[in-house]
């Protein structure tokens, strides 16, 4: 199984972003569906079934630091590569160090030891080729009059998933929830 842990903005946060980019979405992109907009905090890559168990407790493991933390995206879209367009997120690097430390064993991906680049991925460029200039830079702190709203959340939980493509592009189920502090 194609395993990541991730976590997702809340309903509010994701209503506000999907009417801050609803009028800058091209056909240039294939664009993420809003339900699906998540940041990862470590990809595992294919993880055998008979871990799973031994996987999902020792992630659940971070409960008992404590652990408290506020998402925040950036005001303006950027890359990630030549082929993503996301959003920057701040303020999970503490959470994503604790999720690569307990899951770190299971993980197969070959860019684990990575640095963590908190994202939200907005849409992918179309065929192998780079995200359009006009789509990078784009701000997405307002909406319709100017005002500029919240993209800033409190994280209540993470969530271990598996990742499977389909008819209808890639679909998402989770495996686990942890919560944390609260």
């Amino acid at each position: 199984m194609r395993l990541f842990v991730a976590v997702w903005p809340t309903d509010q946060v994701r209503d506000r972003l999907a009417g801050a980019i609803a009028a800058q979405e091209t056909a240039d992109l294939r664009w993420v569906k809003p339900e699906n907009w998540h940041v990862t905090l470590a990809f595992l890559g294919s993880v055998p079934d008979d871990e799973l168990d031994a996987l999902a407790a020792d992630l659940r493991s971070i409960q008992s630091q404590g652990l408290r933390c506020a998402a925040s995206l950036g005001t303006h879209t950027a890359t990630m590569g030549r082929s993503v367009l996301c959003l920057p997120t701040t303020g999970l690097d503490e959470l994503a160090r604790a999720v690569r430390e307990s899951t770190g064993p299971f993980s197969r991906a070959s860019d684990r030891d990575r640095p963590f680049a908190g994202h939200l991925t907005l849409a992918r460029a179309r065929r192998s080729r780079a995200v359009p200039d006009h789509a990078v830079g784009l701000a997405v702190s307002t909406v319709g009059s100017g005002v500029a709203v919240s993209m800033t959340w409190l994280v209540s939980e993470v969530r271990l998933v598996v990742s499977e493509e389909g008819r209808q592009g890639t679909e998402y189920s989770p495996l686990a929830f942890v919560a944390l502090a609260g």
